[in-house]
């Protein structure tokens, strides 16, 4: 099996390093030698067509979808031999097959290789815009990280926590995943990995959309150290939020556990425990912004507080959030 693995290396590598040899310039727009490339090196190892199959069966990543799984700039640094081993300990679920050195290009062939992906390679299933990463809060990342850990992603991947890599290496490594994953891919892969490769993520599978985002959102500040959080009380909604609004959703969603008038006396309140906030004993202009949007958009539970307290974000919108604060900063003064 090492043999003939070695074999079909250095044949992959000898092909390779002809093709870079030739005289010839190679630019972005020349499709033909791109697949020449391709055809005489990637698919030593890589698939570029076919189903799903498992890592049992396979050499290595399958390049099916690759024009909607990396984003270019990583993906050329890859190619060009200027990023670290993504599978340290080799592709295969059984690891029968060690690690081996990935083939280097030169960087116009890796121009065009990429290019080739994105006409040729495309997923159809993936929705361009399903996860925006500009939206990305830093509680909603810590908030994914913890659910990383709770999903067990942590046992096959590796990821950086306080400048030290932890987590398993069974798969792929996500320390940088943050610049080589197209987040729209990444998420419809997060929703079923199973269409993608089986006996993959099988421990998503209980995860909500709210907390598979917010994984998303960990995974997308991996490997990006100036990454920009998004603060969604500056958002356009929180300028134009009306109290009034505010107070109609309160009467329809709020008051059934913290009462008509903010006492905790709500037709729900009598049997939960532990019992709903008292608002009308809480001057709610002295809360912090950040600390009540996240309460309101992310529910109790994540806040480290009672799961009693659902994620209203995905009920009422983000705009229905801004009037719900207003509504409470106004309306709330503290005791009397």
């Amino acid at each position: 099996m090492n043999v003939r693995r070695n074999v079909m290396l250095g044949g992959a590598l000898l092909t390779l390093v002809g093709l870079m040899s030739t005289p010839k310039l190679l630019f972005g727009s020349d499709q033909p030698r791109a697949k020449e490339l391709i055809q005489q090196a990637c698919v030593q190892c890589h698939r570029l067509e076919g189903q799903a199959d498992s890592r049992f069966n396979l050499r290595a990543p399958d390049l099916i979808w690759a024009g909607s799984k990396y984003n270019r700039p990583w993906l050329i640094r890859w190619l060009t031999g200027k990023e670290a081993p993504l599978y340290v300990k080799g592709y295969r679920w059984d690891l029968s097959e060690g690690a081996v050195k990935h083939p280097v290009v030169t960087e116009s062939e890796a121009n065009a290789i990429a290019d080739y992906f994105d006409k040729h390679n495309k997923d159809p299933r993936v929705t361009v815009g399903a996860y925006d990463v500009t939206k990305v809060t830093k509680f909603e990342a810590a908030f994914g990280g913890m659910a990383y850990k709770a999903h067990a992603c942590l046992g096959c991947h590796t990821v950086e926590e306080n400048g030290k890599l932890i987590g398993g290496q069974q798969s792929a490594a996500l320390e940088k995943s943050g610049q080589r994953y197209n987040m729209d891919w990444l998420f419809r892969f997060g929703l079923n990995p199973q269409d993608f490769v089986p006996h993959s993520g099988e421990f998503l599978a209980d995860a909500t959309e709210p907390q598979l985002r917010a994984v998303l959102g960990y995974l997308a500040t991996q490997g990006v150290p100036d990454f920009k959080y998004y603060e969604p009380w500056t958002a356009p909604e929180f300028g134009k939020a009306s109290v009034g609004r505010g107070k109609v959703i309160y009467k329809e969603y709020c008051m059934q556990c913290h009462g008509a008038i903010g006492k905790g006396d709500g037709p729900a309140a009598s049997t939960l425990e532990p019992k709903p906030a008292i608002h009308a004993n809480i001057n709610f202009s002295e809360v912090p912004t950040e600390y009540l949007y996240n309460m309101i958009n992310h529910g109790g539970a994540a806040m480290g507080k009672s799961a009693n307290m659902p994620y209203w974000g995905l009920t009422i919108g983000q705009q229905g959030v801004a009037d719900v604060m207003v509504y409470l900063k106004a309306t709330f003064k503290g005791p009397k």
